[in-house]
């Protein structure tokens, strides 16, 4: 398993105006889904949120030429974000205090996932990383929700059908807002600032975009499933979505030295626990720093 983790995350360098109604989908997304009703509902929850979020980063003309993986434009980042919630929203979370796990909620999140569901994560992080275009992107997710219908136990798929859901739904959005000049201009994605645009002119698109979403995938993964039956609230598609558009606004290339610390400490890694090297590597990836030998006994 330490040598899987290790190849996998070798290849995947991490850190990361129109109404979005359902009929303002690509009209292919919905021809082509085949996704679990709630975990749907999540996903284009969560691509209307990105909307909503971009319009209102531009509107408080957020300037992202300076965007890095660094503490103190992620701490801008997420203070932005908040600038666009609701004041009722507000009162209820923080974005920022949303993404911060300590290391070992994190550690016992993860033990509760199956082996199976774990390698599924990996192959999902692993193909989206690969894809060369957003019609190569959902056809990838679309081929893994074919398998984890036919190999995953039902009580596993939620987790699984609710990355999938929300990387095709929200990166479908991304691509959108791209098309048509809304997207946030980054050192990175190749846009040009909204203001210089006009009509559905594009600076950059999907080729320019960066698609390792490493810590989107762990959140949803590791996460309380949506209670069926129930809208999904408001607070999980603001933190979902904020994360996803932090990892395109800072883009992985950006996170090598990151990237390297963590691979350095996996590489000379010891732990008496099984799988504990592979568990600290992913959090070290997705918070930034190796968790304390005290809660994971890996060194």
């Amino acid at each position: 398993m330490k040598k899987i983790f290790f190849y996998i995350f070798s290849i995947s360098v991490l850190l990361q105006g129109c109404s979005m109604e359902d009929d303002a989908l690509n009209p292919l997304q919905d021809d082509r889904a085949n996704f679990p009703a709630q975990s749907q509902e999540l996903g284009k929850a969560v691509a209307k949120e990105l909307r909503g979020i971009v319009t209102s980063l531009n509107e408080l003309g957020v300037d992202y030429s300076d965007a890095d993986s660094s503490p103190e434009f992620k701490e801008r980042f997420y203070g932005n974000l908040n600038q666009t919630m609701s004041p009722g929203l507000l009162r209820s979370t923080n974005a920022i205090s949303q993404i911060q796990m300590s290391p070992e909620v994190f550690i016992e999140k993860v033990k509760n996932l199956t082996e199976l569901q774990i390698r599924f994560i990996e192959r999902i992080i692993e193909e989206c990383g690969e894809s060369t275009s957003y019609d190569d992107f959902s056809k990838r997710l679309l081929a893994i929700n074919k398998d984890i219908s036919s190999s995953v136990p039902e009580i596993q798929q939620e987790r699984l059908y609710n990355i999938t859901a929300v990387l095709y739904y929200g990166m479908g959005e991304i691509e959108n807002l791209e098309k048509q000049g809304q997207m946030l201009s980054t050192p990175y994605n190749g846009v040009q600032p909204v203001r210089l645009k006009s009509g559905n002119e594009s600076g950059g698109g999907w080729g320019a975009s960066c698609r390792k979403f490493l810590a989107t995938v762990w959140v949803i993964a590791v996460g309380e499933p949506t209670p069926a039956g129930e809208i999904v609230a408001s607070v999980i598609t603001v933190v979902v979505g904020g994360i996803l558009l932090y990892e395109v606004v800072t883009c992985a290339k950006n996170n090598q030295s990151n990237y390297e610390y963590c691979q350095q400490r996996f590489r000379n890694c010891y732990s008496p626990i099984f799988d504990g090297c592979s568990i600290c590597l992913q959090y070290c990836l997705v918070q930034g720093s190796w968790p304390p030998y005290s809660t994971h006994q890996c060194s």
